[in-house]
């Protein structure tokens, strides 16, 4: 579900909001207050009232962190006492200290809402009074940057139209006029220029080539285009291979009368 941002503004205003110096402070007021906060919970959790019943308690039960764990060590106190025969330990001025505490930190943090809340909203006011003079501000700061675009848009158009007539030509000499017939992604129809890039030796890359599509059937000029780099390796027929066989031979028995160390047992290729 949407939730405002409060009553002023729909959504969080932005960061890049150039605020006068009396909204900065504002701002930073309110933001220290949150900071202030968060910082308070997380050191003093301990204290926070929650519900801690365990699995199989019936309805809520409220206490702390450190309630619980003051329980815990009392209980451990008095059997300690009755194990020695010494008098009980006081229950309530052992659980006081950790009360004060809980009572504070439900203090403090209820203190901190109201602080966040009040920062926030003159922090809010001070910007809504602000957006007219922000807002012509920016209208005049967007004016400028649309003539600053249009004059680089009218480079960019002018320069691409410069690099599809050399790109045009190129393509025109090395298919001797027949791209014009086919043309293909990249170069008649003007499009992947981002591919376009030559060797040292001023000859477009074979890379760059292959993704502009300048098939072998088209390229009727030799030397515009460097060679493959990487050639693909000549496949093997295994029909047209000679095989030399080896005489494998088992392990030696002691040989026969003839002199034979093992049995020939056939050919492995």
């Amino acid at each position: 579900m949407f939730k405002r941002y409060d009553t002023n503004f729909a959504t969080e205003p932005p960061a890049d909001l150039p605020l006068s110096p009396k909204v900065k402070n504002l701002r930073k007021a309110y933001q220290d207050a949150e900071a202030a906060h968060e910082k308070y919970i997380q050191e003093n959790s301990r204290y926070c009232t929650r519900d801690v019943r365990r699995i199989g308690e019936v309805g809520p039960r409220h206490s702390s962190i450190a309630l619980e764990d003051a329980k815990r060590e009392l209980r451990e106190l008095e059997i300690a006492a009755v194990e020695a025969g010494k008098p009980l330990p006081d229950k309530e001025a052992f659980f006081a200290p950790i009360k004060v505490k809980m009572d504070d930190y439900d203090r403090t943090v209820s203190a901190h809402k109201v602080l966040i809340k009040k920062t926030k909203q003159e922090y809010s006011d001070a910007l809504f009074s602000e957006l007219k003079t922000m807002g012509l501000k920016e209208a005049e700061k967007a004016a400028k940057a649309r003539d600053e675009w249009e004059k680089a848009y009218k480079a960019m158009a002018a320069a691409k139209a410069t690099l599809n007539l050399h790109a045009g030509l190129f393509t025109w000499c090395l298919s001797a006029g027949e791209m014009d017939l086919a043309p293909r992604t990249g170069h008649s129809q003007g499009e992947n220029f981002e591919y376009w890039e030559l060797t040292e030796d001023g000859r477009l890359k074979f890379e760059a080539a292959k993704a502009l599509e300048f098939y072998d059937f088209m390229v009727k000029v030799d030397g515009l285009i460097e060679p493959d780099p990487n050639p693909p390796t000549p496949a093997v027929d295994e029909w047209t291979v000679n095989h030399i066989p080896r005489q494998y031979y088992s392990k030696s028995s002691g040989g026969d009368e003839y002199g034979n160390k093992g049995t020939y047992v056939g050919d492995i290729y």
